[in-house]
């Protein structure tokens, strides 16, 4: 049986070492010149945090715990850098990233349900300078928030007025109206632009009971970005955990991004103990790094 402890020897890092340390066809991926770290040289996808990692934190104590596990890419989200920032504003925070060695290649979940929020949105993302907006198009029946077809018409307008590719977060079992699965979004997106497309959450997609290697595998020409994790079960009961400790198959999904040629960005999502969260997610982001060396 293969341990955790000799899963790490066999990839070729300690335990000191892991504790401390968009899209294909449709090129809507940003290509930052960041210097890749060591284990993600050979690959064409880059290891990220999801900004809503840190939605307890401020800026500048985000930044320090990106230094410390040696990751360069933010997905940046509204509560580190406001839709309503100016040009300036923008500026100073690129600055302020730039000086911890981090890009923010994407913005985003924003969740939508009015034109005008598509519009401010998508302004937003163009003077961030980003290629990627994860986005949540929804309309509101009663209490529920339930996927729209209409916000995705008028979010199709503003992705081929701007270019900026939309990546639709999936979320699992929690809201079976609200795009549960890639599945469900790609049912009302197939035939939209393909620079509409997904951000594949696996392990939302693995709560609700799909497989998210098949999912890679199957929409890999949809799927602009990528928030990773890991849960407990393959049902509604599943909770984020450790990346070592769930049940998703790690390796298999590695192995399926270098099969597909994903180049965008793989992002931590890391939403347990989120009040104090830094080593799990040093556990976590040691541990994928240790899964990329192992699988090669």
């Amino acid at each position: 049986m293969t341990t955790r402890r000799s899963f790490f020897k066999q990839a070729g890092i300690g335990t000191a070492a892991w504790a401390g340390a968009c899209g294909l066809a449709t090129g809507c991926a940003s290509t930052p010149r960041i210097r890749p770290t060591p284990s993600a040289s050979t690959d064409s996808f880059r290891l990220g945090i999801a900004g809503y990692t840190f939605h307890k934190f401020n800026l500048i104590q985000t930044l320090e715990m990106l230094r410390k596990i040696d990751v360069h890419f933010l997905c940046i989200k509204d509560f580190h850098l406001p839709i309503s920032s100016s040009e300036q504003e923008v500026a100073a925070f690129h600055d302020t990233c730039r000086s911890y060695g981090v890009t923010g290649y994407g913005v985003g979940p924003i969740y939508m349900t009015t034109d005008e929020e598509v519009d401010a949105a998508f302004a937003y993302a163009k003077r961030v300078g980003t290629r990627t907006l994860v986005g949540v198009p929804y309309d509101r029946e009663g209490k529920k928030r339930v996927a729209s077809a209409r916000v995705l018409r008028r979010v199709q307008e503003r992705v081929r007025e701007y270019d900026i590719c939309y990546a639709i977060h999936n979320h699992g079992p929690d809201m079976p109206e609200l795009f549960p699965t890639a599945e469900s979004a790609m049912e009302m997106i197939a035939d939209m632009d393909p620079r509409v497309g997904l951000c594949l959450d696996i392990g939302h997609q693995y709560r609700d009971g799909k497989d998210p290697v098949q999912a890679l595998l199957r929409h890999a020409d949809r799927v602009h970005d990528i928030h990773i994790k890991n849960v407990t079960a393959a049902d509604k009961s599943g909770k984020g955990i450790e990346m070592p400790r769930g049940r998703i198959d790690m390796p298999a999904f590695v192995r399926a991004l270098r099969s597909v040629r994903y180049s965008g960005v793989c992002s931590l999502e890391y939403e347990k103990d989120m009040a104090d969260p830094f080593a799990g997610i040093a556990e976590s982001i040691g541990y994928f790094r240790g899964v990329m060396d192992a699988t090669r």
